[in-house]
């Protein structure tokens, strides 16, 4: 082997193995550290008014991350406690008062119905469907027990995390155009290149964050008020779940509010199952269809079903957070692809002849 050869040889060894011990450091507090980026970038408008007003950018990076904690400790410490309650009542609710709640469907005449057509389609095959439902009601009351369980155990390591992401939110936002233009410098594109990922890169952040969070809110609120003046139990749960999957295209919130007119009208509960569909097609859907395109456009330029299954992969294998990341990683793979697509040939004007 060449000693120039060897020498390089050696060298990416040495790099890639202290790349790969740095991230070993740091992949315990990943999660941590992108949340600290995702809040960064939602209040870094803020934070440039109050750099702009005091000249110092640890003064303003200081109250900015003070703001926040307010914003967050305010109102999600309602949710929160809220969300833990529901959580506990819901568990509780299906595990006392499940089996009489799925007795309760069957005696009514839309589940005889229902049953009566769906036996003529098994006869002579072994479906019980009253075993179906309780098994399906121990299962669900489980897998709550077990999440609740989890919950409580790692209230510790969830205070830790939030201390040590607004310490790096402070740094990011102090230092996030620095480290960026770091970045940006060492990235091996040519000027026009790294241009054209910037502005894909900021237009995601715009359609994802600003844009699919404003719409899961929305729908999250509204439909957790709905559930809330029609009477109907855990609203603060349903509406967080709905807030959520108001990210998912597709279904939606539709996952939420759909089965729980299905549930209301079995239960000849039929002027709030109406009510509940009607504002759950018109109101809570038509947000997503009437504001998306209003705050995110044609900026995300991501195929549907790309974004669905980035959705779902990026919450699968980054855990909650997934849902900004998915999104953000598919497309900046497809900017990369756009910055090597061979250009057009330019066609040279035609030279008469003399």
């Amino acid at each position: 082997m060449k000693p120039e050869h060897l020498y390089t040889t050696v060298s990416l060894a040495i790099i890639g193995g202290l790349f790969y011990l740095f991230f070993k450091v740091i992949s315990p507090f990943l999660t941590t550290i992108t949340w600290a980026v995702v809040l960064s970038i939602i209040f870094y408008p803020l934070y440039k008014v109050f750099l702009k007003l005091l000249k110092r950018p640890w003064i303003a990076s200081l109250i900015t991350v003070i703001i926040i904690l307010i914003l967050i400790v305010g109102p999600f410490t309602y949710i929160i406690e809220s969300l833990v309650t529901e959580i506990a009542s819901t568990y509780s609710t299906v595990e006392k008062k499940g089996f009489e709640i799925a007795a309760k469907i069957q005696q009514s005449p839309t589940f005889s119905k229902l049953s009566g057509k769906i036996s003529s389609y098994t006869a002579g095959r072994d479906v019980d469907l009253n075993k179906a439902a309780v098994t399906s009601l121990k299962a669900v009351g489980s897998y709550i027990g077990e999440r609740i369980s989890l919950l409580f155990k790692n209230v510790l390591v969830f205070a830790i995390n939030f201390l040590i992401m607004f310490l790096t939110l402070f740094y990011f936002l102090k230092d996030g155009e620095a480290l960026t233009d770091y970045i940006m410098e060492r990235l091996p594109f040519a000027k026009e290149q790294k241009a054209q990922l910037e502005k894909r890169f900021k237009e995601m952040i715009i359609a994802v964050i600003y844009g699919g969070l404003a719409i899961g809110i929305m729908q999250g609120t509204i439909g957790g008020l709905t559930f809330h003046f029609l009477g109907l139990p855990a609203p603060v749960l349903w509406g967080s779940a709905m807030a959520v999957l108001a990210l998912v295209p597709f279904i939606g919130a539709s996952l939420i509010w759909g089965p729980a007119c299905i549930i209301l009208i079995l239960q000849a509960s039929y002027a709030k199952g109406v009510i509940l569909l009607i504002i759950g097609v018109l109101v809570i859907s038509m947000i997503d269809n009437v504001l998306r395109p209003m705050l995110i456009g044609d900026r995300t330029r991501l195929h549907m079903l790309l974004v669905f299954f980035s959705v779902f992969g990026g919450i699968k294998f980054f855990g909650f957070i997934g849902f900004i990341l998915g999104p953000l990683i598919a497309a900046l793979c497809l900017s990369l692809l756009e910055i090597y697509k061979p250009a057009e040939p330019v066609a040279q004007p035609e030279t008469g002849g003399q």
